[in-house]
């Protein structure tokens, strides 16, 4: 009898260790899963930065296009242009240099993200001044355009909106102007956007890192 009890009890006791085993390993699955779908967030939250870059490169020749017109429009000589575009070229250069390279795909594995968290602190630096030094070079070329417009295309210039040409310059002035805010007010949207998706990226990082 005693040895039937104690056979029942090693059966029972062998049931708990089973079950215990196969909660363990679906905890860890869980884990894992958490672990990967946090990770797969936080490439979301960077891939949105990239595509963002890649439509700049794409937009490139249609600034290109714009600008040439607005210089046979408003008499402004084409290497004005010229400076716009390789501008252009310039910072959406050193926007993929910023945003983009120092990002890798296997940056958001555990064993990295300590890393990967100081990569990113260290890209909000470089793109807060990447990104007040190209409003600023920007603001310089509309003030050196404005002058430029003043001083050879309006200075003692009577305007009569009959004209064709006087029209066109009228809007191209006022066009410029809209255009000067509206685009400083959209490179400081982006900017905040996406200093805003590295710290949720950090804050994700910590949580991760804080369980270990």
């Amino acid at each position: 009898m005693e040895t039937t009890n104690m056979t029942i009890n090693d059966s029972i006791l062998e049931q708990m260790k089973a079950q215990m085993a196969a909660l363990e390993k679906k905890i860890a699955n869980q884990e894992i899963v958490n672990e990967r779908l946090i990770q797969e967030s936080m490439k979301d939250k960077m891939s949105w930065i990239k595509k963002y870059i890649i439509m700049e490169i794409a937009l490139i020749p249609v600034i290109a296009f714009i600008w040439a017109s607005i210089s046979l429009y408003a008499g402004i000589p084409l290497w004005f242009t010229a400076i716009i575009v390789i501008g252009c070229i310039i910072d959406t250069y050193f926007d993929w240099k910023v945003n983009v390279t120092p990002i890798q795909e296997n940056d958001f594995d555990r064993q990295n993200l300590i890393d990967t968290a100081g990569k990113l602190r260290k890209m909000k630096s470089l793109r807060y001044k990447q990104t007040m030094a190209g409003i600023f070079s920007f603001l310089l070329l509309m003030v050196i355009l404005a002058v430029y417009v003043y001083f050879n295309n309006i200075k003692g210039h009577s305007f009569d909106f009959t004209s064709e040409y006087d029209s066109a310059l009228i809007g191209v002035i006022v066009g410029l102007f809209i255009g000067t805010v509206a685009g400083v007010i959209l490179v400081i949207k982006v900017h905040k956007k996406m200093q805003r998706s590295n710290d949720e990226i950090i804050s994700q990082i910590e949580e991760l890192t804080s369980e270990e």
